[in-house]
Order: C-alpha cells, then structure tokens, then sequence
C-alpha cells in the first residue's frame, strides 16, 4: 500500500491543489486522511478510502476532484456522489453547498425521490444521488450523464453484499459505459472512489467496486469510545420504556446535556420509547424528535434542521441516522438496544462527539446477555474485529435491469435486441435471466427486439421498476392539522392507537375507503399503534458471538459439547448452516439452532470439523442443497418471485454463505466433551 500519512505537508497539497485547497482547507490543518489519498485522485487513481469516522473523507475525496474538473476545464457535471440514503444526500447537499455552491452557482446539485434539484448538468460539478434515483436517472436522461469522469461511492459497507450494490454496480456500469463515446484528454480518466470507515475485506471490496487496476488506502486511528452504563428507575408503576426514560432525564440533567441521538433496533422500539421519553420531558428544555423511515422526506428533514440549530434537542432514531450525518453537535449517543453487527455498533457510536476524539455512549443496565453483549462490541470495536458479508449474484437484480432497459426502450421507439442490451448495460448480457424472462412471458421477442409485456410495461410506467428493495411506499398518512402527508404506513386499514409524531401523541385512524390520517393532540392513554416492520435481519453476528465468550473467558475458537447440545459460538447464520448440512446428510436429526449452539445432538462422535468442512465444499461445488433447506438464507428482492423457480433456486442457491462458513470452520479448532454445563451468556 502506497501511503504517504502525515508526511505531505500543508504546503505540498496547496500545491497539488491550488484552486480547491483554499475553498476546502482554508486555515484548517489536513486529517491523515486527506493528506493519503488526495495526490491520488488528483492523479486519477481509482481509490477505495478505509479510515475511521469523522476523519474528513467527503473533503479528502471532492476537493482533488473539484481540482481535476478545474484543471480539465469541464463545463457539465463530472461527478457523481452516491450515498445510501436520502438523509445522507441531504446532509451532504448542505455541507459541499457551503464550500462551492455560493462561490460557484449550479456547481452541487442532488437527485433523490424526494428531491428533484438536478436542472441542468451545465457548468455543474457533483450531483448527489441516492442508488435507486441514480438507476432513473441514468435510464431515462443517459446524455445528461455523459460526461461523467468520476464516481464516488459513501458507506460502501452499507452496500457490500446486498441488492441494492449489486444493482448499483449495474449502473455504474451503464455510466461508465455512456462516458466511453466522449472525447476527453488522454489524463482525464473514469475513476471511482469508494470510502468507508467499517468493513473487512478490503481487498475483496476494492477488487468488487473498483476494478483490479485501483488502489486501498487505510490510516487513522479509531476514536476512544466511553462507555457508562446507568441503571433503570424501579418501582411497580413504572412499565420498562419508561423506566428508561426516567433514568435518561435525570442523567441529561445531572450531566448538563444539550443534545442526545438515541438509536434503536426497531421502529415499535424507538417509537414507544420516543412516547414515553417525550411524557417524562415534558415541561423541559428538550424537545423530543422522532427519526424513522416511515415518515415522509419533508419530517425527516424538518428533525435533522431542529437537530444541527437548535440548542436543545433529544433524537431517537433506527438506522436511518446511523450513517455519517451530521445533525449538530451531538454530545452523547445512547443504545437503546445493542446493535447485531459490530460495523453498525461502529457507526452508531461515530454519530456523537464528531468533533472529539472520543465516542462518549450511555447505554442502560438491564440483564447479563444485554452487558455482555455490549462488553462484546466494545471488545470487537477494540480488536477490529468486524462482520463477515456475503456478495452474491442475484439474477432478480439482473431480471430488475434487463427490465429497465427494455421498458425505456420502448417507450423511446428503440428495439432492444440482446446484443444492444450487452452494449447499453456496460458489456453484461445477462442472456440466462433474459431466457427465464421470455419463458415466464415477461419478454416477447418480436423480430429479435425484446419487449416487456403489457403488463410489466404499466409498472415501468408507474416508475415502479428503479428499486430492488421489497415493498413499496404504503398507504399514505395525512395531518389533519397541517393537511399534509407525514407517513406512509403499510397495507393494514386496521391499524389503529397513538401514534408519537412532530411533539404529540395524535389518534391514528382509517376512513372508510382505506384513507389513514392522525388527527388530535393527544392519542389513547397507554396504546401506541403498532408500525410496519422493516425487513428481516440475520440476528446477532458471528463476530459478537465471538466476543461474548471471550468475555466469559471461553476460547470461541474451540467448540464444546455437554448433554446433546453443541456450542460452536456461530452466530445464527453459520450454525443454521451447520444445521443444514449435518441434517443434509444424515447426520442428526430434529435439532435446532440458534446463535451459540445446535441442540439435540445425540452422538457427538459424528462431529468432526475436517468432515463438516468436506461436506460444505461438496454442497458449494455441487448445489446440492434442496431449496427448502437454502430459502431461509435469501433476503428476497422486489423481483425475486418474477423469476421461474429455477432461477429462483439459483439465487437461493448464490445466498448460502459457504464462503465464509468454511473460512469460519477452518478457524475452529476442535470439540471438547465438557461434564457440567458451562457458564454460557
């Protein structure tokens, strides 16, 4: 790894940077980050960025690339940055705004579902997107896009290994693709770079994103992370969420806090606790906000502006916070729940103190599995241990882009032959998924040009074709009191109770013709309505499990076995893979597993690591695993039930995490018979 650390000076990236230096860096001293990889991108390079969070990687990345758009005298947009959410767009809008937008007008622009800001790509430098809102803009206005020379790709991790970056890297594809027609100066290259601060497998990553030809930069030292447990307010009256927010109150009053970002698991979560929070500050200085998905873009935004300008401000959230936004200065992030995975533990605790070097996080004393799993994280976060991630193809991403293409097609007098497809989509045929497509009657082959049936035809037309992500928008929401739409809650017209929203807890009722709407300042006493869950997860990780026993002081990399249970110290998904392939292969029968151990094992002598490691590699090179055993490893797709049930079972097939399986296999090293049963979490 070529890295130059600290040791280019001040002076040495004025020079390389004569133009973006002094509107970026003016009277600021340069982060190890921007002094890594800034010469770089101002040279060209495809770099991926690994750095710790709040270490200045949007600045390390757009200033050489604002210099390589001077220097190169481009006149239309040259550079796309691409974040995972709409908040993170918005935010970022914001901060580059104030470092080019005033001085040079149209040069930031965004493009999301919620805004449509992008006018013009003349005299424009970088347009913000979302992915889903990049794949509609690229299909229906692809001139606009090309004169693209540079991709930037934030939270790379929160892509790695799900639908939405394999789609992504479609449409990178179809950029780079649309980009080659143009002129340009033999020195002005495509370039992309990608930037995280919690993944492993950088190599793997860089190779994936960015092409064998870039380059992985990691440096910075990860923030001191403090961690105070407070204990719960007792008492027979008091329910749970709210014996949390009693003990939350007087700790902010004890401690002078300004500002708190609180993170839950879940929606019902962070909703109930947001209800009672707000019953307990009620006549404070804190005003207390609510940040989930469902609500519409413009509440969203309207929490985000009270949180960076306010003075006080309480916020309690899921991920739609948990990556790098910045809504003030937050002083102290609290867990309502540990995080499932050690990259969001990460990303959550990096909201707060981003102006410190140190995470400061309250987190509430409940039970042992609740301590011993954040000492874990901590632990983990410590190491650098970070989570496994599986990439795979998905031919319902494919069946999601061959789509796109023939639908824009049509609708632009264009016959879209297979040849035109492998062409416009940047050299991918995907010929097995346009087989499956014209044999499922989704295509129709007319003199060689493909065309979508009518009836998919009407979903493109409903812009319905640019999200791979499962479910749609919901039923909308509307304020009675303000008259607008607020949310969009789900399918369910029986749903009904208080909802906590915009500082009051207003009645959530349906009309008769399914119409959902809040109305009141306060709802029922004690009955919140319950909310759409969002899409399922993998439970805790492999790695946390691992810390866990380290805690306990066991050896995670040693299996034990007492009574019929098996304890591998897997996580959930490695031991329901176990499970499946000892079961495939007759070697138990009736167990379960969860995330410590398979249970009902009653012939231990049949275990054997060297022999699990076998059959795995067998079932990975064969397929051989029947698809009622591989279907509970799919996150499905928006389009996964328009695929045959033999492309199906490909996909599903494709998701069965073998490869980390055996990396973890090969890491364990044996079982022991243990006479009493051990001290487990």
């Amino acid at each position: 790894m070529n890295s130059l650390g600290t040791e280019l000076r001040t002076s040495e990236l004025a020079r390389l940077l004569p133009i973006a230096w002094p509107i970026f860096f003016k009277n600021r001293r340069p982060w190890e980050a921007q002094a890594m990889v800034m010469p770089h991108i101002v040279h060209g390079e495809s770099v991926l960025l690994a750095t710790p969070t709040a270490t200045g990687k949007t600045e390390a990345a757009i200033a050489p690339l604002f210099q390589r758009h001077i220097s190169f005298r481009r006149s239309s947009v040259s550079t796309i940055y691409i974040a995972p959410t709409k908040a993170l767009v918005n935010d970022l809008y914001t901060r580059l705004f104030e470092y080019l937008g005033i001085r040079f007008p149209n040069s930031i622009q965004r493009y999301t579902g919620d805004r449509h800001d992008f006018r013009s790509a003349k005299d424009a430098f970088c347009l913000l997107v979302t992915p889903e809102a990049l794949d509609s803009l690229q299909l229906t206005q692809p001139d606009v896009l090309s004169t693209i020379r540079a991709i930037v790709i934030d939270e790379i991790h929160l892509l790695h290994g799900s639908a939405r970056g394999q789609q992504l890297r479609y449409v990178i594809d179809r950029i780079r693709k649309a980009s080659e027609t143009s002129k340009y100066h033999q020195k002005d290259y495509f370039q992309i770079v990608g930037m995280t601060a919690t993944i492993d497998q950088i190599e793997d990553v860089r190779i994936t994103w960015l092409g064998e030809d870039s380059i992985s930069l990691s440096n910075g030292t990860p923030r001191k992370i403090e961690i105070k447990m407070i204990d719960l307010i007792s008492g027979e009256d008091k329910d749970y969420q709210y014996s949390r927010a009693v003990a939350l109150r007087q700790w902010c009053e004890r401690n002078e806090v300004s500002k708190a970002l609180i993170f839950a698991n879940s929606r019902n979560s962070a909703h109930s606790f947001a209800a009672a929070l707000a019953k307990e500050m009620s006549g404070t200085r804190w005003p207390v906000h609510l940040h989930i998905g469902i609500l519409s873009g413009a509440e969203r935004e309207r929490i985000e502006h009270a949180m960076r300008n306010e003075q006080f401000g309480i916020c309690v959230a899921t991920s739609t916070l948990e990556i790098g936004i910045d809504i003030g200065d937050v002083e102290v992030i609290v867990l309502l729940d540990p995080p499932n995975s050690v990259s969001s533990f990460l990303q959550r605790i990096g909201r707060g103190n981003r102006r410190s070097d140190k995470c400061r996080v309250i987190v509430f004393r409940e039970n042992m599995e609740n301590e011993s799993q954040f000492a874990a994280l901590l632990d983990c976060a410590q190491r650098g241990a970070l989570d496994d991630i599986h990439e795979f193809d998905r031919p319902s991403v494919r069946f999601q882009q061959v789509l796109s293409l023939t639908w824009w097609a049509v609708r632009n007098g264009q016959a879209l032959t297979r040849s035109a497809i492998k062409r416009w989509s940047g050299y991918h045929s995907h010929s097995d998924v346009i087989d499956d497509m014209l044999e499922t009657g989704v295509l129709k082959n007319v003199r060689g040009a493909l065309i979508p049936s009518d009836e998919w035809m009407d979903i493109g037309d409903k812009r319905r074709i640019h999200s791979v992500i499962v479910g749609g928008c919901g039923l909308p929401v509307v304020d009675m009191f303000s008259g607008e739409i607020v949310a969009a809650w789900g399918q369910n017209n029986n749903m009904s109770g208080s909802v906590y929203f915009a500082g009051n807890l207003k009645r959530l009722q349906s009309s008769v013709d399914g119409q959902k709407y809040l109305e009141g300042e306060r709802g029922e006493s004690g009955k919140l309505a319950k909310l759409p869950t969002s899409r399922n997860r993998n439970g805790v990780s492999r790695t946390i499990i691992w810390g866990m026993a380290r805690q306990r002081g066991f050896d995670p990399e040693s299996w034990l076995f007492y009574n019929d249970i098996l304890i591998t110290w897997g996580g959930i998904l490695y031991n329901k893979l176990l499970l499946t392939i000892l079961e495939y292969n007759n070697i138990v029968k009736k167990c379960t597993a969860d995330a410590l151990s398979v249970k009902g094992i009653d012939k231990p002598e049949n275990i054997i690591l060297s022999k699990i490691h076998e059959l795995a590699l067998v079932s990975l090179t064969n397929r051989n695993l029947p698809r009622k055993m591989t279907r509970g490893f799919l996150v499905k797709t928006a389009f996964f039930s328009s695929l045959s049930p033999k492309i199906q079972s490909i996909e599903e097939q494709n998701s069965v995490p073998f490869p980390g399986f055996l990396k973890w296999i090969d890491e364990c090293k044996g079982i022991k018979l243990v006479s009493e049963s051990p001290n487990l979490l």
